[in-house]
């Protein structure tokens, strides 16, 4: 009897703290959010980016990475900003002020964005989540499809809005693919010093090919050790070591 209340008594501990952490967390996140906002408002930019980037492992947003953008833009971080704004567009691709801040901070570095394909340009319209959503419900859609052919064979000929709304299901599905693979795909990176130096190779003794300035968009190429090869707007191409560059994705 003692060790069945005792039990009892741990459970409703148990339940007692998670019940307090699930409450208490929200808040406490809420008040490190509202502390960072703070730091940026008194023009603590340090701070900001410290407080953000806290955040930011709990989850991201963008909000918070539109806020963190911000705050590496007025520390002077242009490169760190663009890189950020340009994080944030993935989640929110059709945020003005997000979408004004990337094009304000390139004129500020007085550099040009790596052009995009027409594909690109039209799957970056939605988000991961909402590509998503669309490849989900047309790939439902698209079996229930087959398999209305495959049980009613009689439906073949004389339903043809079936095969319309078949080719149409396809062709989501298959936009919905490529938006996945676009934004997994995406090698973006920008600069994040003036006169960081790219080089012929993955090491420090390589011979310097040219230098870039904080902001200058990437295409990353490859990896090797500390190493990253790039390629620029203007197709210029070398390695930079990993701490001058800011990527899109981890």
């Amino acid at each position: 009897m003692n060790i069945f209340c005792h039990k009892k008594t741990n459970s409703t501990w148990v339940f007692i703290i998670i019940f307090l952490t699930i409450i208490i967390t929200p808040h406490a996140n809420s008040f490190t959010f509202e502390k960072a906002n703070e730091f940026f408002d008194k023009g603590k930019y340090p701070e900001a980016i410290q407080a953000y980037n806290n955040l930011s492992t709990n989850g991201l947003s963008s909000n918070l990475l539109f806020n963190l953008g911000n705050s590496h833009f007025k520390a002077g971080e242009v490169g760190k900003a663009m890189s950020n704004y340009q994080r944030a567009l993935k989640l929110s691709p059709r945020h003005p002020d997000i979408i004004a801040n990337l094009h304000f901070a390139h004129k500020q570095a007085q550099t040009e964005p790596i052009p995009i394909t027409f594909r690109q340009k039209l799957t970056s319209k939605l988000s991961i989540q909402e590509w998503t959503i669309i490849t989900s419900l047309s790939g439902s859609l698209f079996l229930v499809i087959i398999g209305i052919f495959i049980l009613n064979p009689s439906y073949r000929k004389s339903i043809a809005w079936i095969k319309v709304l078949g080719f149409t299901t396809s062709i989501l599905l298959l936009f919905s693919v490529m938006s996945v693979i676009d934004y997994f795909g995406d090698k973006r990176a920008y600069a994040t010093q003036d006169g960081a130096v790219v080089r012929t190779g993955p090491v420090e003794q390589s011979p310097e090919l040219f230098k870039v300035k904080d902001g200058m968009e990437f295409i990353v190429l490859g990896r090797s050790g500390e190493f990253i090869n790039i390629q620029s707007s203007i197709g210029s191409a070398g390695w930079i070591h990993t701490n001058s560059v800011a990527l899109t994705l981890p």
